[in-house]
């Protein structure tokens, strides 16, 4: 009998690789894609673990990252099982249709009210006060927030010192026959830093605005970066 855990360890391992290559390359889903003729959306589902590649596809993922389909399939340290499975969970209760109904977003002590109107419309939640949002509000805080993580992660790895990086995120949005659709993310940062000069400071956050988790996940939607240095603090 086949041991399927076995089997979506080894996926997971390859998805692990795959993204770990991408990245030792400085390279975007957007770039795999264009020298692969892969979508985007199918690489992000490798990446995750989610979907097992062709061997086509396999082939074609190896030669273009510059690796032997060896390198991919091989098993990780530790037999690529994760060190750890951290769940992070959040409910949503709606009551009625789309068009007049309304629902909360909860995260234990905290509720968020949303609906069709404000959704459609953002001046509606920036005149009401903290406890009405959107699910793109939300979405903006948390990528504003790993974005804000991760740079200082990033940062401190380099050997420098972050003291402040305050990120304001915008998700915009576009309504058609479809209904509505992210469209483009626009992030806004400005960080003090101990001992480095602006344009690194800018190449760091430009490949933090890449590569942070909930960049990854909204690898589908372009992102912009303003990253600005306020000051830098001497060592």
């Amino acid at each position: 009998m086949l041991d399927e855990s076995l089997i979506d360890a080894q996926l997971q391992a390859m998805a692990n690789k795959l993204r770990t290559a991408r990245f030792a390359r400085g390279l975007r889903l957007i770039d795999v894609a264009a020298m692969t003729g892969l979508s985007e959306v199918h690489l992000y589902r490798l990446e995750q673990g989610e979907r097992a590649p062709s061997l086509r596809a396999l082939l074609t993922l190896a030669a273009a990252l510059d690796l032997s389909p060896g390198d991919l399939l091989g098993a990780e340290d530790g037999g690529g099982v994760p060190d750890r499975v951290a769940p992070h969970t959040g409910r949503a209760v709606w009551h009625g249709t789309e068009k007049t109904g309304s629902g909360e977003m909860i995260k234990g002590g905290v509720r968020v009210a949303y609906d069709l109107a404000r959704r459609a419309n953002p001046q509606l939640i920036e005149d009401a006060d903290d406890t009405v949002g959107s699910p793109e509000a939300l979405l903006g805080m948390a990528f504003a927030g790993c974005f804000s993580m991760a740079l200082a992660s990033d940062l401190d790895d380099a050997g420098y010192q972050p003291l402040r990086i305050e990120t304001f995120a915008e998700v915009r949005t576009e309504a058609g026959a479809g209904g509505i659709a992210l469209s483009e993310v626009d992030l806004r940062c400005e960080a003090t830093v101990a001992g480095i000069a602006d344009q690194r400071f800018l190449a760091m956050a430009e490949n933090t605005k890449r590569n942070c988790l909930v960049s990854r996940a909204l690898a589908a939607v372009p992102a912009r970066l303003d990253a600005r240095l306020v000051s830098t603090v001497e060592d």
